[in-house]
Formats: structure tokens, C-alpha cells, sequence
């Protein structure tokens, strides 16, 4: 590094004692400049303009010793300050504030030449050091701004977790946020039989300082997807810490889809249930007596039997996706119960659970074997509160969503507000399991409450479907529901005034009454 000028400041000191200190420090052949202020009040432009090595003053007047202690902390923490006695001595000390100073007997001629030549040395030293700091700092800062717009997927690991990633490493493994990025053990996104020499290479590089060589290994992205590809392990330095640039190179992709790696969110992700399962009607409902018997849902030819139907919501804005509602019915020669007619009969939360449970598999099938077309629309779904309580329902539905990942995306999933709110701490747990397999969540039967205001703050659903029975201020309600970006459904629409208040709204559906 190029050889500097060392900048020295001397503090109101007499003739005398600024002859002695000028001869001191140019006896020591080092290129210098020194420069005499008379005040504190001074010594701040120069503080700032120089960043000097050396600043010396007087001991006598140390009574001010805090506010220039505080002084060189604000303006030039590196200066090191030297008191200058006539037969006292102190050897380096660092203040709390970050300020070395140290105090030097003239009297003692000798000595005195040998420590300032010491301070010098050592000032150029901590200058060099400051110096280092800031070029790698601009280093740090450049070699940063070119991960971030690189194509490479690149990451920024440390012990086995990851620190920061790129946008291209982001896409490339399928995280939604940098927090879930930060949660994953870098070895997760290797394949199992090939984590040790993973976890081999990132230890070395952990405390090497050089690039590793190139290594070729399967890694797989958060939804399962495994590709092969070409790894380094480059040494790195974020925030002023040591790290390591993993950089990762796709060569092959889709080689096989396996199992998600969100299972912190979803402990039955891995199970593999068959779509087929779906599609297998639930045990025969028994409706209370004398209600009409359930018939076999595969009697389609006569037009009996259990049907899944899709009644299309109006749109107030044509910029919203088209939205269905499934519903199941059951048919019987004349006779036909639609989905509330159902619900009313049934006796027990089990039975809830089999209707709903029977509808959702019909719409993933529908969903499903659609193959290769791309609808735009969403499907909005109703299911009971036996979810919340009961886990063994919660997981069959969870492994259903989970056969067809796709057909989940477009599901709205709605709970009843009154059974969310008598479940608090299971729902946040759908909530999570909603999230991990894809599907949207939506609340049913919104009264106009300041705590379902609340409830809907917290969880932000993307769809609410508002009880009109609840509802005494139709448009304030909405507009407070919109204002925490809820999309929100108006159902019972029976006439052409209820139909012209919901469109006056900032609704987003439209459903028509029974």
C-alpha cells in the first residue's frame, strides 16, 4: 500500500514544549506534517478534514478531557491522543468510547523520542488497518451489488445455514421470502444419498481460502423438484463477517418430482396418496329421519344420486379472476337438497366431514383432469369446523390437497368465522398447512363485529363471504373489509335493489340468494 503522510495536531501548547515535540517527532524520519490549534472549537474542521494520526495536548489542561474523549469518538475514533506531562507517564489506554491516549514525560528526553517514535509507527499501522476496512467494505459493497444482479444462482452460507441469497438462487429453489431462505439448512437442497459429500466440501470451505473445486450433485427445490447440477464453494465476506459463495449451476432439470422440503409447515407432505382416493365416494350419509335417502353417488344415468355442481359468482370488476362455488347436491327423481338443505340434516361433525371431504375430492378431480388446459378461474369450497379439532380429518384432507398440487393452487379453502373463533389455536395450524400446500384461504359467515375486523387483519384471507344477516351497514362494512385488502363476497342477492346495493360497494362477488 502506498506510503501516506502522517497528520499531527498539537493543542495550544508554548514555544518550548512545541519545539521539543518538533524535534522529537522529525528526529524519527517518518514524513509528517504538524499542524497547532488553539481550541477545541477548532480542532473539529480539522478533525474532520484530516483524519489525523497523532493528536497531542497538554496534560495540565485535562479538566476537558471527556468532551474531547467524546470529540475524536464523533469525528476521528482512530486518533490516538497524547497527553503531554512534565514528568508523568501512562502508557496506552482505550477509553469506553473507542480512544486510545496515552501520556508522555518530557523531562525524560530519551524515553519520550523512543515512544513517539513507537506512536508513530504504530498510528501508520491503524491508519493502514482504517484503510484496509474501507476498501473492503467497497469491495464487500460491489462483489454484493454483483451477486444480486447476476444471472447465477448464488448464495451466501456460514456453517451450514444460509445467510442471503439472490434473486436467481430464490427462483431457482422455489423460496417465497428471504426468512424462509434463512431457515433452511443448506444440505436440505441436496439429495440424501449425496449430503455427505455436501457437507464435506462446505465444511472445508468454511476454513479454507481458496474457490473449491467444482463438484456435480443432484439438489432439489422446495416443491421436490430434483435437478443435477454443478456446485462451488467460493470464500466470501458479508457485513464484515467470513462466509462462503455457494454458486449453483443447473445442468439437467425435472429429472424426477419427489417430496416437498416445506415439511416445518406440513408434517404429512410425505405421504403418497393415490389421486384415485379422491375420487372414492365417502361412506354412505345417514340423514335424520324421515329425511330422503341418500342415494349411490355413481347412479348418474337416472340423474340421481350425489352431484358436485359449480355456480358462477358475478364479477364486479372484469379484472377479477372468474369465481366458482362448489356445492354438492343430492338429486332424487323430483327432488333435489342443495348443499345448506344437506348440512341441516346431517347429525354428526362426521358426517360434515364426509360430505365436504366427498366434495373436495370431486373438485380436485375436476381440476385435475383438466391436463395441460390453464382456466383461470378458482374454485371456492366450504368446509366444516371438524378440521379443527379432530386430526385425523385435518390430515386426509391435507394429503387429498396434496395429490394434485396444481388443481390446489386454484382452491379456495373457506372456514366458518364462529368456528374459527372457537378454535383459535388449531385454525392458525390450517393456516400454515393451507399455506404449505398451496391453497387459498377464505372465511365464511364474516359478521359485522370490530373483532371479526380484527380476526380478518390478522389472518388476511383472500376471500370473505359476509353473513347478510349480520350485516346492518352493507357498504361501510365492505369498505373496511377492502381497506385491509380482503376481496369480499355479498351472497343472498334475491332482487334487483339488494343487487344494486352490492355493486354501490366495493365487493368484489356477487352471489344470488336462495
Amino acid at each position: 500500500m502506498k506510503k501516506q503522510k502522517i497528520q499531527c495536531i498539537v493543542i495550544d501548547q508554548d514555544v518550548e514544549v512545541t519545539a521539543l515535540l518538533d524535534a522529537a517527532l522529525r528526529r524519527s524520519n517518518v514524513l509528517l506534517e504538524l499542524k497547532q490549534v488553539a481550541s477545541l472549537a477548532q480542532l473539529i474542521p480539522v478533525l474532520q478534514e484530516l483524519q489525523p494520526h497523532l493528536l497531542f495536548c497538554p496534560h495540565e489542561k485535562s479538566a476537558p478531557s471527556l468532551e474531547l474523549l467524546e470529540t475524536l469518538q464523533r469525528y476521528s475514533p482512530d486518533t490516538l491522543l497524547v497527553w503531554i506531562s512534565r514528568d508523568e507517564w501512562q502508557g496506552l489506554t482505550t477509553w469506553l468510547m473507542g480512544v486510545e491516549s496515552c501520556i508522555l514525560p518530557l523531562n525524560d528526553v530519551d524515553y519520550f523520542g523512543q515512544y513517539i517514535d513507537f506512536l508513530l509507527r504504530y498510528s501508520t499501522i491503524k491508519q493502514d488497518f482504517r484503510n484496509c476496512k474501507h476498501l473492503l467494505g467497497v469491495a464487500e459493497l460491489r462483489c454484493h451489488w454483483l451477486v444480486d444482479y447476476s444471472w447465477e444462482a448464488i448464495a451466501y452460507i456460514s456453517q451450514g445455514m444460509h445467510l442471503y441469497a439472490n434473486n436467481a438462487y430464490v427462483t431457482l429453489f422455489g423460496f417465497e421470502s428471504m426468512a424462509e431462505v434463512r431457515s433452511m439448512p443448506v444440505v436440505q437442497l441436496a439429495e440424501a444419498a449425496e449430503r455427505k459429500a455436501f457437507e464435506a466440501m462446505s465444511k472445508a470451505a468454511d476454513v479454507g481460502n481458496k474457490p473449491s473445486n467444482r463438484l456435480l450433485i443432484t439438489l432439489r427445490t422446495l416443491e421436490g423438484e430434483r435437478m443435477r447440477a454443478e456446485i462451488r464453494f467460493i470464500p466470501a465476506v458479508l457485513k464484515g463477517k467470513r462466509c462462503t459463495q455457494l454458486h449453483v449451476r443447473p445442468l439437467e432439470r425435472n429429472i424426477l418430482k419427489g417430496v416437498s422440503l416445506r415439511k416445518q409447515d406440513n408434517p404429512w407432505e410425505a405421504s403418497e396418496l393415490r389421486l384415485q382416493t379422491a375420487s372414492a365416494p365417502p361412506p354412505p350419509m345417514q340423514p335424520a329421519a324421515p329425511a330422503v335417502a341418500v342415494a349411490n353417488t355413481a347412479d348418474t344415468a337416472s340423474g340421481s344420486g350425489m352431484k358436485m355442481a359449480f355456480h358462477k359468482l358475478q364479477r364486479v370488476s372484469e379484472q377479477l379472476p372468474t369465481l366458482y362455488v362448489a356445492e354438492p347436491e343430492f338429486r332424487q327423481k323430483s327432488q333435489t337438497l342443495d348443499y345448506a338443505a344437506l348440512v341441516k340434516q346431517l347429525v354428526t361433525p362426521a358426517s360434515r366431514f364426509r360430505l365436504d371431504y366427498w366434495n373436495l375430492g370431486q373438485v380436485v378431480l375436476k381440476l385435475s383432469a383438466q391436463g395441460s388446459e390453464k382456466p383461470s378461474y378458482l374454485v371456492f369450497v366450504s368446509v366444516g369446523g371438524s378440521i379443527l379439532n379432530n386430526e385425523t380429518d385435518l390430515k386426509r384432507m391435507i394429503e387429498l390437497l396434496n395429490t394434485a398440487p396444481a388443481a390446489a393452487k386454484r382452491i379456495v379453502l373457506a372456514l366458518h368465522y364462529r368456528d374459527c373463533m372457537e378454535q383459535l389455536q388449531p385454525f392458525s395450524k390450517v393456516v400454515k398447512l393451507c399455506k404449505a400446500v398451496g391453497v387459498r384461504l377464505a372465511i365464511d359467515g364474516l359478521p359485522d363485529e370490530a373483532q371479526a375486523l380484527r380476526f380478518v387483519q390478522a389472518v388476511k384471507p383472500v376471500l370473505v363471504r359476509i353473513d347478510p344477516a349480520k350485516i346492518q351497514r352493507l357498504q361501510a362494512f365492505v369498505a373496511e373489509l377492502v381497506e385491509h385488502k380482503c376481496k369480499v363476497i355479498i351472497p343472498g342477492i334475491q332482487d334487483k335493489t339488494a343487487l344494486k346495493a352490492a355493486y354501490a360497494s366495493a365487493a368484489a362477488y356477487v352471489q344470488g340468494g336462495q
